[in-house]
């Protein structure tokens, strides 16, 4: 990614720096610069501008970049403090990886309107005991929860002490009614089930969970955005009928960085707005419902989710596939605890002897850990099934 993105300039803390890849880009530890020294010059900026840049998952095994400007992410937080009114008195729990861009708004939403930040431990995010005493003890209000880890906090005993929250997030997954239900009796404050993909600035719709519900939608769209349901002509389907989403509107990305093929198949010219107004085809599929609020009805192509971060499980494949004792790889994503994957893999053919098979999961060194296959076994007859990670460690085999 880094060799994609070009940096010209790396930021760090001197604590990290000895631990970074060696590298030709410009690095400054931010803690040992005198930073109040020397003239400031400022280039020209404009709010068409990059304002960050988050990777996401690639079919062809290499990571997309997807560029989003200042007025994106800007309409997309004042949307945000409208809709919830955050004041001095808030405090929002900062534990989303920078990764995810769901950590673009818990960094900045709370700077922006006088509440105040907390910031947790690394991978905190991933324990409910120690987010339920963070919670309680720094006095937070408002956090956000991808929905599988969601049911991992309700279900802990110490969720129902957190009696300061005010307001819960949940996005990057489809979100059950039974779990909504179940955070309603655990803590009753007020669920927003929200939606959108990378190549947008974090979300695009909301919705507000009402007890009783028996679906919950993604629901309808934020400020200057629009959203179409459309058939294969690219025509609006009537209400009730399922087709692909299309987003439009002030929250798109510019594209993908250094992709202007893909950039072109994704973000499409709209017709249903002025010359130049364009749209991007989310893969997703979704239908109108009679409330006029959008329900998500899962993915037109293989895409997964894995603790809410996207995956595509041809990039995995073409990772499996470049290890000198793999041929062919194909995955699967299984429904596993804490998670709507993890993927677990099968080479269908291998081209080394037995003996020099027995090598671990090739994915690691190269993909995010999120991506790393569970497990995984040679299929082809001569060559004898090896699991991976070995029978010793925590997994035992494929679930």
């Amino acid at each position: 990614m880094l060799a994609d993105a070009r940096p010209t300039l790396l930021l760090t803390v001197k604590g990290t720096a000895d631990r970074l890849p060696r590298t030709d880009i410009p690095l400054i530890t931010v803690d040992e610069a005198p930073l109040t020294d020397g003239p400031t010059a400022l280039a020209p900026h404009s709010v068409e501008h990059p304002a960050y840049m988050i990777y996401t998952s690639g079919s062809t095994g290499r990571p997309k970049g997807a560029v989003v400007t200042h007025a994106a992410i800007v309409n997309r937080l004042l949307w945000m403090q409208d809709r919830y009114r955050l004041d001095g008195s808030d405090r929002v729990l900062q534990k989303t990886s920078a990764s995810f861009d769901v950590s673009v708004w818990e960094f900045f939403w709370p700077l922006i309107t006088g509440a105040a930040l907390v910031v947790a431990r690394p991978d905190g995010h991933r324990d409910p005991a120690y987010l339920a005493e963070v919670i309680r003890r720094a006095g937070v209000t408002t956090l956000h929860f991808v929905p599988s880890m969601l049911a991992e906090f309700v279900n802990d005993e110490a969720a129902g002490a957190c009696t300061g929250l005010r307001r819960v997030i949940c996005s990057g997954e489809a979100l059950p009614a039974e779990l909504a239900a179940r955070f309603h009796e655990v803590l009753g404050v007020p669920l927003h089930n929200l939606y959108g993909p990378t190549e947008a600035a974090v979300d695009v719709t909301a919705w507000q969970y009402r007890p009783g519900a028996s679906t919950v939608p993604i629901g309808s769209p934020i400020w200057n955005t629009a959203l179409y349901v459309l058939d294969s002509r690219l025509g609006l389907v009537p209400p009730g009928v399922y087709g692909d989403l299309y987003i439009a509107g002030a929250g798109l990305a510019r594209g993908y960085h250094d992709r202007p093929a893909l950039t072109a198949e994704r973000f499409v010219a709209c017709p249903f707005g002025p010359p130049g107004r364009r749209m991007y085809r989310t893969g997703d599929l979704a239908r109108w419902n009679g409330n006029g609020e959008l329900e998500f009805a899962g993915r037109a192509d293989h895409q997964v989710k894995i603790r809410g971060f996207r995956v595509e499980p041809a990039e995995i494949e073409a990772t499996l596939a470049a290890h000198p004792g793999v041929a062919r790889a194909a995955v699967l994503a299984r429904r596993g605890r804490g998670a709507d994957g993890p993927p677990s893999s099968s080479p269908t053919s291998c081209r080394r002897p037995p003996a020099a098979s027995a090598s671990p999961a090739p994915t690691g060194t190269s993909t995010p850990g999120w991506t790393s296959p569970s497990c995984g076994a040679s299929s082809r007859p001569g060559c004898p099934p090896t699991w991976y990670p070995p029978p010793s460690s925590r997994w035992t085999g494929c679930r």
